[in-house]
């Protein structure tokens, strides 16, 4: 795999490239961001099912997570969401991290995605980055009411949701809250609901990738 670990201005980031990556053709760019208490190398096991023609760069929460003393990962902010800071610090950075990494890139920008599993999905939803965006992505996620009014989304900007049926963390009401919101907004939305818990199948990947191929 060809897998480039990154240590950018504010977050870490590992980065994967198409073999052989012309530096005159245009690639798909996809941000991916982990889960409470993972991090980009957890994350960054999905691209066994991903298409190997995209760049994709798994982003590294700035938070570590500490148990009896011991590192055991890294989050984007304390559950529950009462830490602001915490919060906001992380989408500066993570829109940060996003202008960083295009402005280094040596290859052509085809399009732009961003999204995440879990709390990585939480931050996709809030996210509201002022570049251009083709599409978010957002698996077994939430959305925090109280900052509805703040989720600002282009009316251009394409939308895969899925959520397992079965979650015991998020269940799928909170998917299905999203869907809602997503629809009351009239954005273009590709929905998809899974027999699973609380994780991320193959099946998932595939249908996101078909998403990527098809904007």
């Amino acid at each position: 795999m060809n897998f480039e670990e990154k240590l950018g201005k504010k977050l870490k980031y590992l980065v994967f490239y198409p073999k052989n990556i012309d530096t005159n053709k245009e690639y798909n760019v996809v941000f991916f961001m982990h889960g409470y208490g993972d991090s980009m190398n957890g994350i960054s096991g999905v691209i066994e099912y991903l298409s190997k023609d995209n760049v994709y760069v798994f982003l590294n929460a700035p938070f570590e997570l500490i148990f009896s003393g011991i590192q055991s990962g890294y989050y984007w902010y304390q559950f529950p969401l009462e830490n602001f800071d915490e919060f906001a610090i992380s989408q500066n950075y993570i829109n940060e991290s996003i202008d960083e990494f295009l402005e280094d890139a040596n290859f052509k920008i085809k399009k732009l995605f961003l999204g995440g599993f879990s709390q990585g999905g939480i931050m996709t939803l809030h996210n509201n980055y002022r570049g251009k965006i083709n599409g978010l992505f957002i698996i077994g996620s939430r959305m925090y009411e109280e900052l509805e009014n703040e989720i600002v989304i282009n009316k251009n900007t394409k939308i895969f949701l899925s959520h397992g049926t079965n979650d015991e963390v998020l269940n799928i009401g909170e998917g299905r809250k999203i869907k809602s919101f997503i629809e009351t907004k009239n954005l273009i939305l590709d929905y998809h609901e899974f027999n699973i818990g609380h994780q991320i199948i193959p099946d998932q990947m595939f249908e996101l990738n078909k998403w990527i191929e098809q904007i």
